[in-house]
């Protein structure tokens, strides 16, 4: 696909229709008269359309995705009885192996088999004496990491704090999309919930029926930052039922809606289903950044969304409540757990 130089407010038509734009934010970035209110009203498009938008310009140094995807393949490559010893538990931190996933919250598609992929889950990182540790608060915990892989958690971690560090300067813009003043938010994004999987997809040249790398699915986070895989396999549903695959350009984040976003915005930003299907004769690497709310968060939708003709269609709901019930729902290791153990 030929991706032409950018038009006006960065626009580049790239994928079927337009319907995925590749956006230029570094003007935003830097602070220009204007451009994040002009980069608001483009996010704001493409939310109410695929919820997928591509960004350039984002100022992140190529060397921190490049660290963490050689850093997951490094990791992936260890022996298997290596990386079980690093199987999550009570919490999702660490090693998901292949088949520990099925995506039953789906609402595109029913799925009755796991994901074929295996996982590794990295939060953020505290000392065993941090009160959140300390005092168990639920979602919080020790990050697992392998004993005997030099530099994984430096390149983990450089790219997890860059990618936070950016997902902070654009709740602004996004807060703007919403018609809201760009610190509306802000207050529920005090200590977001940041996660950073590593996944590696096992090839399906010839896919089986109802087996997908990752099943259709919406992310249940406020938005996720998905840098360009070296191999195809993203794929998005339009709300007219057909499948998309977003601007392969690299050096740029796929970034897509989620359902917090969806809930804040009453639905006008609804998130898009999307799945991966690795037709590839290749592993294939991803290092998706998911950034959500405080854990004690209340998402309630924004007064700009809500109108006589759009009334309010949530209450008020928990955002640690909510990951909980989704959670034991998805994974086999939650359901064999009590409830208040599901953290």
């Amino acid at each position: 696909m030929r991706h032409d130089a950018a038009g006006p407010e960065g626009l580049v038509p790239t994928s079927p229709e337009g319907r995925i734009p590749v956006l230029d934010i570094a003007p935003a970035l830097a602070g220009e008269p204007g451009a994040a209110a002009a980069l608001a009203e483009r996010i704001a498009r493409s939310c109410e359309d695929t919820g997928f938008l591509v960004l350039a310009g984002h100022g992140i140094d190529p060397a921190l995705p490049t660290g963490c995807f050689e850093a997951a393949a490094r990791f992936f490559a260890l022996p298997e009885e290596e990386k079980l010893a690093l199987r999550v538990g009570e919490l999702n931190i660490g090693f998901l192996p292949t088949g520990a996933q099925v995506i039953r919250t789906s609402k595109v598609a029913e799925v009755r088999k796991p994901n074929l992929n295996e996982s590794f889950y990295i939060i953020r990182d505290r000392a065993p004496d941090h009160p959140d540790i300390v005092n168990r608060k639920p979602f919080v915990g020790l990050n697992r990491w392998p004993p005997n892989l030099p530099g994984f958690r430096e390149a983990t971690m450089a790219y997890f704090t860059a990618m936070e560090a950016l997902a902070q300067r654009l709740l602004p813009v996004f807060t703007l999309a919403l018609g809201m003043e760009p610190d509306y938010l802000a207050g529920d994004f005090r200590d977001p919930s940041c996660t950073l999987r590593l996944i590696r997809y096992q090839p399906q040249p010839d896919p089986e029926e109802g087996r997908f790398g990752f099943a259709p699915h919406i992310d249940t986070n406020f938005i996720t930052f998905l840098a360009q895989s070296a191999l195809p396999g993203l794929e998005v549903r339009t709300r007219e039922g057909e499948w998309l695959r977003p601007p392969a350009i690299p050096g740029t984040f796929v970034v897509n809606t989620a359902e917090m976003l969806g809930r804040y915005s009453n639905d006008r930003f609804a998130p898009t289903p999307h799945r991966v299907v690795n037709q590839n004769n290749a592993m294939r690497y991803a290092i998706p950044f998911f950034f959500g709310p405080d854990n004690d968060a209340v998402i309630r939708p924004v007064p700009s969304c809500v109108t006589a003709a759009n009334p309010c269609r949530y209450e008020p709901l928990r955002y640690e409540d909510h990951r909980r019930k989704l959670n034991v729902a998805n994974f086999a290791h939650r359901q064999a757990q009590p409830a208040d153990h599901a953290g």
